[in-house]
Order: C-alpha cells, then sequence, then structure tokens
C-alpha cells in the first residue's frame, strides 16, 4: 500500500471514529459530565432565536392603586428592602393576591382564632425542614404556638423535630403510592385506615420554639357508620365521644392547655377513614406543613372539591402556599414538557382556590439545584426555566409569586449551601441548617410585603 493511500485510509478511520463519538450519548464519570463532542461545531449554522421555544417573561404586577376618601386615587410604590426578595402580586388587589394574609396579620391579635398557613410542597420540605424555622419565625413575631397539622400514623413523623409520634394498628395510604383511593383522601393527600383498637399519641418537642404545647388539639377524620374515640390530653384522664355517622369529613376538638394528646379508636369499620390532627393555639400563627415526597404538585388537583370544601369549613387557611418543582426540574425535562406540568398546576390552584375563594395564594418558585459538569457544579438549566414558568403561572392565575431561587442566592447557591454543610450533597435538598438559613432570607419577604400593605391602607385613610 503506497503512502497516499495509508494517509487516506487514516484520516477516513479518523473521520468515522470521530462521527461516531459524536452519535454517542453525554457521557458522566463518577457524577461528572463531559462536554460533548461535535466535531462539527465549527460549520455548523447557529440557530436563530426564532427557531427555538423561548422561554415567557411575565410582565411586572400591575401597582394597586391606594383610594383615598372621596375616591380621589393616589400613586402607591411598593418598598422592598436591599437584599429582600419581593414578593410579586398579580391580583391586581383582587382575590387570590396577598392582601387577604396581610389584612389578616395586621390584625392577628383581635381576629379571634389563628392566622393559618397551609404550605404543600415536596420533599425539599419535608420532615418540616424550612418550614420548622418559617413557623418559628412567624410565630416569635405575631405569637402562636403548636406545630399545626400532624398526620395520623407516618414513619415520616420520625424525622420531624417539631413533634414526637408513636401510633400502632394503623396503615398510611399517599397519593404517590398504590394502592390509592383519591376518593377517600384528605387536605394532606393522605388517608389512614384503623384497625379495631388503633391509637395514635402526640406530643411537643422541645427541640424547636413554640411547639412544645398548645391550646386546641383538632382530630379530622370520616366515618359513614359512628366510631368510638377514647380522648386524653397530657396527663389528664381520658373521656370517650361517640361520633356521628356522616359521609362529611368530621372534626372533634379538644381544648385545654396541653402538651401530648392521645386517641383510641374501637367499633370501626373498613370505611373508617382517618386524616390528622391540629395541634395549635388560640391564637397568632400557625403553618401547617403537607409535605409529599415525589409529588409534582398537579395531583392537588385530584383532590375531591368536596372533600377540599369540608375542610375549608373546619379549618379556614388565609394564606395558601404551593411550593414544588423539583421533581420536574430534571435533566433532560424540556420546555414544551414542562409548559405541560405549568397547565396541571394551574388546574391545581384553581382546584384549592375554588376550596378557598377568600385566601391568598403564593407560588414558590422551585428552589436551587445543581449538578456536576464539565464546567463544575452549576445550577441546572431546567431550574431556571421551570422558575420563569412558575411566574408566569401565578400572573396567568392572578396569585402571588416568590422568586426562591433568586431569594437563595441565585446561581449556585445549593452548593455554597453544600460546602458550608446546610444541605446535602445531591445539590438538591436542605439539612436542618440549610432549612433554617433559607427561612431567613424567606421571612422578611413577608414582613416587607405586610409593612407595603399597611402603609397603603394609611395612605387609604388620609
Amino acid at each position: 500500500m503506497d503512502q497516499s493511500v495509508r494517509t487516506f485510509t487514516l484520516a477516513g478511520l479518523t473521520v468515522t471514529f470521530l462521527l461516531s463519538m459524536h452519535g454517542l450519548p453525554t457521557l458522566d464519570i463518577s457524577g461528572t459530565e463531559l462536554r460533548h463532542v461535535n466535531m462539527l461545531s465549527q460549520i455548523q449554522p447557529e440557530i436563530e432565536a426564532n427557531e427555538t421555544e423561548v422561554v415567557p417573561t411575565p410582565k411586572a404586577p400591575t401597582p394597586v392603586v391606594a383610594v383615598v376618601r372621596h375616591g380621589r386615587k393616589v400613586n402607591f410604590k411598593e418598598r422592598w428592602p436591599k437584599g429582600v426578595e419581593p414578593i410579586a402580586d398579580f391580583s391586581g388587589g383582587k382575590a387570590g393576591g396577598m392582601d387577604a394574609f396581610y389584612a389578616q396579620l395586621s390584625r392577628v391579635t383581635t381576629l379571634g382564632r389563628p392566622v393559618r398557613i397551609a404550605y404543600f410542597g415536596d420533599s425539599f420540605i419535608e420532615g418540616d425542614i424550612l418550614t420548622d424555622y418559617l413557623r418559628a419565625l412567624f410565630q416569635s413575631r405575631f405569637g402562636g404556638s403548636g406545630v399545626g397539622w400532624v398526620d395520623c400514623g407516618t414513619p415520616l413523623v420520625a424525622f420531624r423535630r417539631t413533634v414526637n409520634q408513636h401510633y400502632s394498628g394503623i396503615a398510611e395510604f399517599a397519593v404517590v403510592k398504590k394502592p390509592f383511593d383519591k376518593l377517600r383522601q384528605g387536605i394532606a393527600q393522605r388517608y389512614y385506615v384503623p384497625r379495631e383498637g388503633a391509637s395514635v399519641t402526640t406530643r411537643g418537642s422541645k427541640r424547636q420554639p413554640h411547639v412544645a404545647d398548645w391550646q386546641s388539639a383538632k382530630l379530622f377524620f370520616r366515618s359513614p357508620q359512628s366510631v368510638n374515640i377514647r380522648i386524653a390530653i397530657s396527663d389528664g384522664q381520658p373521656y370517650m365521644c361517640r361520633t356521628r355517622a356522616s359521609d362529611e369529613v368530621q372534626m372533634i376538638e379538644t381544648k385545654g392547655n396541653m402538651n401530648a394528646v392521645s386517641y383510641r379508636f374501637t367499633r370501626v369499620t373498613p370505611r373508617t377513614t382517618l386524616f390528622g390532627m391540629a395541634l395549635e393555639s388560640d391564637n397568632g400563627v400557625i403553618l401547617d406543613n403537607f409535605s409529599m415526597r415525589g409529588s409534582s404538585g398537579a395531583q392537588l388537583g385530584r383532590i375531591p372539591s368536596s372533600t377540599l370544601s369540608d375542610f375549608a369549613r373546619l379549618r379556614p387557611y388565609d394564606l395558601i402556599v404551593v411550593h414544588y418543582g423539583l421533581n420536574e426540574a430534571v435533566k433532560g425535562n424540556t420546555l414544551p414538557l414542562l409548559k405541560v406540568y405549568i397547565k396541571r398546576m394551574k388546574r391545581s390552584i384553581e382546584n384549592l382556590r375554588a376550596a378557598y375563594p377568600s385566601a391568598g395564594i403564593l407560588v414558590v418558585s422551585v428552589p436551587d439545584r445543581d449538578q456536576r459538569s464539565a464546567e463544575g457544579i452549576t445550577t441546572l438549566k431546567e431550574v431556571k426555566e421551570l422558575v420563569a414558568l412558575q411566574a408566569q403561572l401565578a400572573a396567568d392565575c392572578g396569585v402571588g409569586f416568590f422568586n426562591l431561587y433568586q431569594a437563595m442566592g441565585g446561581e449556585s447557591s445549593m452548593k455554597r449551601l453544600v460546602d458550608s454543610h446546610r444541605a446535602n450533597k445531591d445539590y438538591t435538598h436542605l439539612s436542618f441548617g440549610g432549612g433554617k438559613v433559607v427561612a431567613g432570607k424567606v421571612f422578611p419577604s413577608f414582613i416587607a410585603g405586610l409593612d407595603n400593605y399597611k402603609r397603603r391602607k394609611a395612605l387609604e385613610q388620609q
């Protein structure tokens, strides 16, 4: 074989080898993503911007105009302190915005009941991480005690620092696991089926402030036949309660200063369904943690409207937080897929709004989520895309929006928490230390929003 043939043969083999590598998927070694081989990168035409899908950017919320006496309108400009992430309110002052929540907070001492927050989320808030510190900040500022909602017999309670629980004879069913009867679920997207003689005892915790004791214990359940429930608080004498038969959600309230409550169930039937209990004070602020690992949040749209209406009647909320996205902001989820997800989330918000028409609703964006790559540990692009889509979701639904990604510090903020031992090395979930840090960045936004509301209302009285 002469020299020219060998040269062309070698060149052909090289091109064939590079083309083969070009067709390979992106490789990952020990969690580090290698650069994709693209031998045609210098000659491929750049894709025009109009040939790619564009992430929507919602318009800024329309400022709520202050209307003073005699109908005169006055320009009002919100103030957000430096370093405090604004809460965008897309309601224009209508139902579903933040005014409903701020109004109740401003009269928390005279309301005659607690100001209640329902905080729905995925594994980012599991174990009361983040929400325990946020609850403590609210209760330190506005009063209140008690952990709020506690499920009736879930193994997850073992990971919570804010409550201690022991149960027996109770089977748990959750929306992310099969079997699951969606018609039996409660507001927490779980339900519990007790055996004869089943019991659950819940005690306060001294590991976090304000949750060691409370003044009201409310048990939520449904039973088409009457059931016997023996109830005891702290070290007091138990008493027996015979429930009525009903297909509606029922609530039994026990009052008194207590640091523990026990329930024992007899004469149960296969259709007896337990949901949870609410441990709270008679005033101040109560924050209920409704976490569901593996949930996208779209499942909220499938809670029966009659069930939500029952809970709204028995346990009204002033603010409903919808905080999801970790299970959607994953590598490879394209923009069209994320847009489909947002459409499903609209149904969830509308389902909640229908049951709680007077409550404020706040969409909290997906937090930062990082991944190892050839450039180091950086934020997933899917996170940034989803944050923008969630802002648009809030705008389309006319509710509030909080950019948690920016509040955390934006690009690679989760990495910084991991480096300071405040987050797990999956670069996705917080430790309890990280929950305290992030709650400290979230709470000032609520206070600044409340201050803006009070200034506007004071101006309207002039």
